[in-house]
């Protein structure tokens, strides 16, 4: 869920540099501020692995790691298989949470975490807060271009917010093409919706007025119609489980690899063809400006941007790399996908409550 708790987080952030007195100070060498990161920044292949694991044992071999992701384990237990003597911590809770135990830290000037590993826009007021340092490693070399250029974070994979459906409930061939298919009246009562998804209202009504040219208007009447026709769920677990036993016939905001675990399992849910659009959220990695452990960090974000990206795909996500040996990306190269321009700028107090008033009154599946 994204709801009420991001935006606190969000009112914090904006006391983080007055507490800290300005732009977070790393380390001090006769009175100057200087990078962690830098001195591995010209380093390639062995020799940057060799310093940055001997720097790690200098350290105390430790990773304290924030992070929303829910297949956490699975890139922490290829991280510990590629190098056993480093334990890595791993906090792990959603990504209002994750936003909040940061700045609260950085607040008190006790910072904890050397990785953060969350969603795209938690992401980007940690940043404008100046608490990430840019990643400049080789990984950048195999990632795919809407992966960089986020300034201070980085995309380690991609959540792709798509149309699925129980195959049991809606008939071969009746599937929605786009989401404006589920105005019609046929789709009474077999829709659901996610009660947080602010930001997923945000980047479709950007998507139907910026790029489809609908008005303002048009578009809200479209939601409108489409709510009518709804159920609300509370989290994309629940949505995703009560969509498998048909409890609903399609689910506006499901994440792909939802659907494609539970298809996995047996489950009667699929979502491609994909309908219009796909509308994809980078969810990045971070170095910590203040990490107590920059090169065991550092260590992390090449394992994780380089060869854990396996691990990425084997959990059924969208890789931030490049196809090649082993990383195969689920998502179908003609997809109607849509990115939010990287330089969009949401107003989450606005489109969370415009969401909120959009959904109110729709019955809530628990």
């Amino acid at each position: 869920m994204r709801q009420g708790a991001l935006f606190l987080g969000f009112l914090s952030l904006s006391l983080v540099l007055t507490a800290c007195g300005g732009a977070p100070t790393v380390r001090q060498a006769g009175g100057t501020t200087t990078d962690p990161y830098a001195e591995y920044a010209s380093l390639t292949g062995k020799a940057r692995t060799d310093a940055l694991l001997a720097a790690a044992r200098d350290e105390g071999g430790v990773l304290d790691l924030y992070t929303s992701n829910t297949d956490i384990q699975d890139l922490v237990d290829g991280f510990r298989k590629a190098y056993p003597k480093i334990k890595v911590n791993a906090f792990r809770a959603n990504s209002e949470t994750v936003l909040q135990r940061i700045t609260q830290e950085n607040q008190a000037r006790k910072p904890h975490t050397d990785v953060v590993d969350t969603n795209e826009l938690e992401l980007r007021e940690l940043d404008k807060a100046r608490l990430l340092s840019p990643y400049r490693g080789p990984a950048l070399a195999h990632l795919k271009p809407e992966a960089k250029g986020y300034g201070g974070w980085t995309a380690e994979r991609f959540n792709a917010f798509v149309l699925g459906w129980n195959t049991d409930v809606v008939p071969a061939g009746q599937a929605p093409h786009s989401f404006t298919d589920l105005a019609a009246p046929r789709w009474k009562g077999k829709v659901s919706m996610e009660i947080g998804d602010w930001d997923w209202y945000y980047a479709m009504h950007t998507y139907l007025t910026k790029e489809k040219g609908m008005s303002e208007e048009a578009t809200t009447k479209l939601f409108r119609r489409i709510v009518a026709n709804a159920r609300v769920t509370k989290g994309h677990t629940v949505q995703g489980e009560l969509l498998s036993a048909g409890q609903f016939g399609v689910a506006t905001s499901v994440y792909s690899h939802t659907i494609d675990k539970a298809a996995r399992d047996g489950a009667p849910v699929a979502w491609q063809p994909a309908s219009d659009p796909v509308i994809l959220r980078p969810n990045g990695v971070a170095l910590m400006t203040r990490a107590r452990h920059p090169a065991t960090a550092l260590l992390w974000t090449d394992w994780v941007l380089g060869a854990g990206q396996k691990a990425v795909t084997a959990s059924a996500r969208i890789p931030a790399a490049a196809p090649a040996a082993g990383i195969k990306d689920p998502l179908p190269a003609d997809a109607p996908v849509y990115n939010l321009p990287k330089d969009a700028d949401a107003d989450g107090t606005k489109w969370s409550a415009a969401y909120d008033a959009l959904l109110r009154g729709v019955p809530v599946s628990d």
